[in-house]
């Protein structure tokens, strides 16, 4: 049986960070279509932000989140982001199981909803995985462009 690794730890984005985050976050955001993430300036500000975390002092995962959206009791992932050379490590999988373990106790949010841009077909099956489901368009909030794949997770 094989050993299952043990969810990463997330804390608040801090100041000795954001060297480490800056030198990849930033291009990774980029190629996301997340272009809010791609400025010092965004990032500066995001500092002990609640819901922006990252992963111990590594820096190698970054996750933005907004509670109450799309609508009460739920929450929308902006990014989940994995630094280049820590992709294919798990890392990402058990950040988002954190965030959902994290909301689940914390705080009265029942769903997850995370937009896929059509050009990540990676994040698709990542999502998937993970047992968010895909949403129809007529099911699916307002998307960052018109054809993002919206997935949801219930944490019931």
């Amino acid at each position: 049986m094989a050993r299952q690794r043990p969810l990463a730890k997330l804390r608040p984005l801090r100041a000795t960070g954001l060297d480490r985050l800056a030198a990849w976050l930033p291009d990774v955001a980029y190629a996301a279509g997340c272009d809010r993430w791609t400025n010092d300036g965004e990032l500066r500000a995001a500092i002990d932000n609640p819901t922006i975390l990252t992963t111990g002092s590594g820096y190698n995962c970054f996750v933005a989140y907004q509670l109450g959206s799309p609508h009460a009791g739920a929450a929308l992932i902006r990014l989940l982001a994995v630094a280049p050379d820590s992709r294919r490590t798990g890392l990402g999988g058990r950040v988002a199981l954190a965030l959902e373990k994290r909301l689940a106790s914390s705080t009265k949010t029942k769903q997850i909803y995370v937009a896929v841009p059509p050009r990540n077909g990676i994040a698709l099956y990542f999502w998937l995985r993970l047992g968010y489901r895909p949403l129809t368009k007529i099911n699916a909030p307002q998307a960052p462009t018109s054809s993002s794949a919206w997935m949801v997770r219930d944490l019931d």
